[in-house]
């Protein structure tokens, strides 16, 4: 895929001084969080991309000329718990997420404009803890790997919830004592 880089970025490639720096963006709950890793907080897009150092691993993709599913782990450091209550309680699931390469002049300004590295959903997570810090793995997918999903909801007390608040069915589907053989004749 051609990257259609800026002629600024080109001549920057030619140089041996590179720095660059990677922009993610993704939406938790109704809200879009925007890190980065450079030094420095950056402005891109009418959006400030906070350099909190909370971003540990944007790990490096291989593009194919197929169609097919691309995937990878945003490694996120020191994140506070209304961040991990709010994947706990199913708010990411198939959310955007995209991550956007820049690089950067001796100054921290852009060089041209970052192109578009990574774009997908939210796929799933894992969540570990420290007695320091508490790590979040955001495992992504772009739009691929979603193909074949079937939309509707799940037979749990979370998904039931946000259709029937004040109904509590699923609360006792672990006491059910006898097999119920749904659409067979009783013997």
């Amino acid at each position: 895929m051609t990257r259609g880089l800026h002629s600024d970025v080109v001549t920057e490639l030619a140089t041996d001084d590179l720095t660059l720096c990677d922009l993610l963006n993704f939406q938790i709950g109704n809200t879009t969080y925007y890190k980065t890793t450079a030094y420095h907080d950056i402005v891109f897009d009418g959006n400030t991309y906070t350099a909190d150092g909370s971003i540990i691993g944007i790990p490096s993709l291989t593009e194919t000329n197929t169609i097919s599913t691309s995937k990878m782990t945003i490694n996120l450091n020191g994140i506070d718990l209304t961040f991990v209550s709010l994947f706990l309680s199913n708010e990411h699931i198939h959310k955007p997420v995209n991550v956007f390469r820049a690089f950067l002049t001796d100054n921290g300004a852009i060089i041209g404009n970052p192109y578009e590295y990574f774009t997908g959903f939210i796929h799933g997570y894992q969540i570990e803890e420290t007695n320091e810090t508490t790590f979040i793995k955001i495992e992504v997918a772009n739009h691929w790997s979603n193909f074949g999903m079937s939309n509707g909801r799940r037979t749990n007390n979370n998904s039931h919830q946000k259709v029937f608040p004040n109904d509590v069915f699923f609360n006792f589907t672990s006491q059910t004592i006898a097999d119920i053989n749904w659409g067979k004749e009783k013997k």
